[in-house]
This record gives C-alpha cells, structure tokens and sequence, in this order.
C-alpha cells in the first residue's frame, strides 16, 4: 500500500487527469445514449383447469405450475407475434422479444414481465400488450388440450357401447350354462362400469372453466428512463478512468528514471546520500544556522570525519546542472572551521562569481594556466569568510578548459595544497561534459550533486562510472531540491543579503608577458585600472593589502618556481 501511495503522490496529475476523462466520458455516454423507457405489469399464472403434473424447479416451492417455462411461453413466437398485432408494429419479432424481460420472484406463482421502449407510452402500451397475448395464448393452448379430452373420451364411450351392444345380442344366442354365455354375461357389467366411468369424466371435461391467469399489477407511465443512469455511468468512468490512470501511473513510473528522494537514489544506484538539502529562499552562502546551512555543516561533518587525512582536495560535480551552491556552501563551511580554503571554479557556467559579487573580469584560473598571473594574485576573498579564497574563471574564461587539461593544472592544484588545507574543486555537470572525470584523477575525494526530480538514475551511474574510473573516492552526494527558475546558473533572484566587499589577493605591478610562455607573470590589476574611487571595473570596493593572512605569510601561491605534480 506504501508503494502504491507513493505512486499516486508522485504521478498524481496523471491519476487526476484520467479520472476526469472517466468522469467526462460517464457524462459523454449519458448525453449521447438514447433514452430507454421500462414499464412492468405482473401476472399471477393460476392451473389452466386441465391436470397437469408439472413442478416447478428444484429452486422454487413445488406447485402444480412450472413458471419458469411459462417464463419461456412468454417470448414464444406466437406470443410475440400476437403483441406485434396488438402494437401494430412492423419490426421484426425478435426485436420485440428482445424488449422484454420475465422474471418470477422467488415462492410466488407471478411473472413480472417489463418491456422497454423509446418513449414512455410505448413501454407501457409493451408491458400490456405481452400479458395479454400470453394469457390468451395459454387460454387457446387449455381450450385445446380440453377439447382433445373430450374427444378422446367420446371416441372411447362410442367403441365401449359398441362392445356393450355386441355382447348383449350376444346372450340371446348363446346356450345356458355354457363356457362362452358365462363370459358374456361377466363382460356386460365391466363394460357398463367404463362406460359409465368415461361419461363422467367427459360431462367433467366439459364443465371444466379454462383459467389462464390474471393481471394483478398494470402496466403504468414510467415518470422517467431507466437508461441510461447518470450516477451509474459517472461511478462506472470513475471506476474505469482510475484503472487507467493507475495503469498509465504505473507505465510511466516504470518508465521515468528521475530520482526524487534519497531512499530512490540509494536503492536505484547504490550511492549513498549524504545529506539533503531543503528549499531555501535564503542567501546563495546559507546561514549557518538555517535548515539549509545546517545541512552543509553535517556535510562537512561527514566528509571530515571519513575522510583520509591526505584527501585535501575534494572536486564536486553536479550531473544534469551544476553544483556551484554545493561547492560554495561546503567551501563555506570548512572555512568557518578556521580552515584555509581555496574554491576553484573551473567552468564558465558557475554562478559563484555573480552570487558572491566577485570580480568576474579579474585574472582568474585560466590566466594562471595560462602563465599570465600568479595564483596569489588572482585569489579573492569574500568578507566574513577571510579563509576562503576563490579562483575565479578568470580574463579567458574559454580557455580554461583546455587548459585544465595540461600539467599546468596538476601543478597549480599541487601549489595550492601548500598553502591552505582544502581546496574544493568546482567542476561542470558529468551529463554535458568530461572534465569532471580528467580533474577527478587530480582530486583525492569526489562528490555529486543530484537535484531531485530532475537527475536520471542513468546519468547518476553514468557519473559513478566516470570518476571512480579514475580511482577518486567517490564518497557519495547531495540531494538538492529541484530548482527554481534562475536559482543555479540563470539570471540571480535572491541576492546576497549584504553586498561583500570584496579583498583581491596581494597584487604585484604588472609586467609585460614573457617571451617565453613558460615563465609566470604576476598579472594583477595596474592602479589606472581600477576608478579613482577605489573601485575595480565591477564597482566592488576594494581592500588593497601587502599581506594576505597566513597565504601571505606562506609566499605567492602559483609563483613560478619548481612544482611536483601530484
């Protein structure tokens, strides 16, 4: 019953829409079947005044009346072709047979016949007509059987008197006292007696009443059709259309592969869920101490607790839409932890730069891949959250990508290891892309983010495919809500609740770009660059500073000098 509670909830409007189809169809067939007219007259069937040993069946009190053979009598063709007579109609006998309809109530001696028609007055001119063609029929079948009686009887008198005649003129010719005058004389009397017998029996024959039956309930106006049957036909397309709707709800249930609760993840992919997180209309970075925010705390609870104390590097992936919200929010909460964390966004389609207010046109991943910045330059951090540095896309954010695909990467995540104790990686959706799988080789631990009632169980084992591939700790994912229009990604509908000032990493004059590719140039923004207010060309204040907390004091994450990839 769970279960099929389960499917009702999910596949509700597919249930609803088809018991609304039932419903209309009910009113559909009511509107549209002819009006059907039904008037009942009954008839208490008495013994036809001629002997008749016939018992009813073993079902009902015995009598001297089989009724359910008068039932039959009753659709009989010349019963049936008396009431056409009488209706005056043309139509073929069986059609009017098939009007009516006999039944005997139990431990009675009464046909109720009732016939039904178009209108009201020809049903009961129907219901009148049969009782009396029957009736007539049955006093014609008994005046019959009575006059063959009596003609049997008489037959047999005249040949007894006969016989009697013949044996009195017999006597008168025979001797006394012989063999043959004895039997004459013992005949007369026998022959007298049958004689005598036979002539009662017709004079009974004779004054024998023929009584067929009689009407006892007459035929009246039926005040309205018996069919068809509004509130039986609406039941019936209830009853009907929910069938279907349980049996489409079912079919599309089996067919719909979309996980919508952590129970249907774990049971349909094996991968556990470690912590789902509700609807929120708070801020991007959830509050701590909100129902969403506390679910990131148990997520970070979770990944610290089991993770190996060398897996420093954790890449989250969302598989049909980003997980940017998860990456920020559990980068956030090992931060509050007075962790140094460093947030890489490695695609494009991340909303954490515009959500979080930082400088999307500052030097960024791909300038660093890239050779034209070091990472210490092109780190920012949020206010509140001063051990939390976010790389950004980047200048050449199309370029990224390809970039990530060098050793460059390997070496940029190897440097930001030294200088801060997790670095979360934020990687594109596994479904549109593969560059989750190539960072996952750099990562130690993976997470995936599935939104609910969005994310297929196919694409779920698909991602489970691709990274663990790579020998990554998949260690499990989170169940989001399914999104809102512009929630991730689309156009921002809930801002922060205070704009962050924003502090860009320590900042060195920046060089011409080395004619050698190989060797890094600090490429942090000239002081021309920014407004004469103190702003940079986002319009986000600026905090400029020769150090920058324990990075600072650590050296220039990303400076050109010798790496060891991972």
């Amino acid at each position: 019953l769970g279960d099929y509670g389960n499917l009702i909830r999910r596949q509700w409007w597919v249930v609803a829409a088809a018991l609304l189809l039932g419903l209309l169809g009910g009113l559909w067939y009511t509107s549209t079947t002819p009006k059907t007219y039904t008037s009942t007259t009954e008839v208490l069937v008495t013994a036809a005044g001629v002997e008749d040993d016939a018992v009813s069946s073993a079902s009902r009190t015995r009598t001297e009346i089989n009724l359910d053979t008068e039932a039959q009598l009753v659709t009989s063709t010349a019963v049936v072709a008396q009431v056409a007579d009488i209706l005056g109609t043309d139509a073929p006998l069986g059609e009017v047979a098939d009007r009516v309809a006999i039944t005997v109530p139990p431990n009675t001696e009464v046909l109720s016949i009732a016939y039904r028609a178009s209108s009201s007055a020809a049903a009961q001119d129907g219901a009148a007509a049969f009782p009396v063609a029957y009736l007539d029929n049955r006093t014609e079948s008994a005046t019959a059987q009575l006059q063959a009686r009596q003609q049997a009887r008489q037959a047999e008198l005249t040949t007894l008197a006969e016989s009697l005649q013949a044996v009195t003129t017999s006597l008168g010719k025979l001797p006394p006292g012989s063999g043959e005058r004895a039997v004459a004389e013992a005949q007369v009397p026998l022959l007298s007696a049958q004689i005598a017998t036979l002539t009662a029996e017709a004079n009974e024959l004779g004054s024998t009443a023929v009584t067929p039956g009689r009407v006892i309930t007459d035929a009246t106006l039926p005040p309205q059709p018996s069919s068809p049957v509004l509130l039986l036909n609406l039941a019936g397309g209830v009853m009907l259309g929910l069938l279907l709707g349980l049996a489409a709800a079912l079919l599309r249930q089996r067919s719909d592969r979309r996980l919508r609760n952590a129970d249907e993840v774990t049971r349909v992919t094996g991968l556990p869920v470690l912590v789902s997180i509700p609807q929120s209309r708070g801020a991007w970075l959830a509050d701590a101490t909100s129902e969403a925010g506390r679910g990131y705390v148990r997520l970070r609870n979770v990944l610290t607790a089991d993770a190996r104390p060398d897996a420093r590097t954790i890449l989250v992936a969302g598989i049909n839409a980003d997980g940017s919200e998860v990456a920020d929010n559990l980068a956030a909460a090992l931060a509050r932890t007075g962790a140094e964390v460093v947030l890489v966004i490695t695609h494009v389609g991340s909303a954490t730069g515009q959500r979080l207010g930082l400088g999307t046109r500052e030097a960024g991943l791909s300038d660093v891949l890239g050779g034209q910045a070091t990472a210490s330059a092109a780190l920012q951090v949020t206010a509140g959250l001063e051990t939390l540095r976010v790389l950004t896309p980047g200048q050449h954010p199309e370029r990224a990508a390809d970039l990530l695909e060098t050793e460059a990467a390997a070496n940029l995540l190897s440097d930001l290891q030294g200088s801060a104790r997790y670095v979360i990686l934020d990687a594109p959706p596994t479904a549109t892309s593969a560059q989750a799988q190539s960072l996952a080789a750099l990562c130690d631990t993976a997470l995936v983010v599935i939104e609910a009632g969005t994310t297929g169980a196919d694409d779920v084992n698909d991602a489970v495919v691709q990274l663990t591939a790579m020998q990554t700790s998949l260690v499990g994912s989170v169940l989001m809500p399914r999104r809102r229009r512009g929630r991730w990604g689309g156009p921002a509908k809930r801002q922060q609740s205070a704009k962050s000032t924003i502090t860009v990493a320590p900042t060195r004059p920046t060089a011409p770009a080395p004619a050698n590719p190989g060797e890094a140039t600090p490429a942090a923004r000239l002081p021309d660059e920014r407004s004469p207010e103190g702003k940079d060309t986002n319009g986000h204040s600026v905090r400029r500073s020769a150090a920058h907390g324990p990075a600072a004091e650590r050296g220039h994450v990303g400076d050109p000098v010798s790496r060891s990839s991972r």
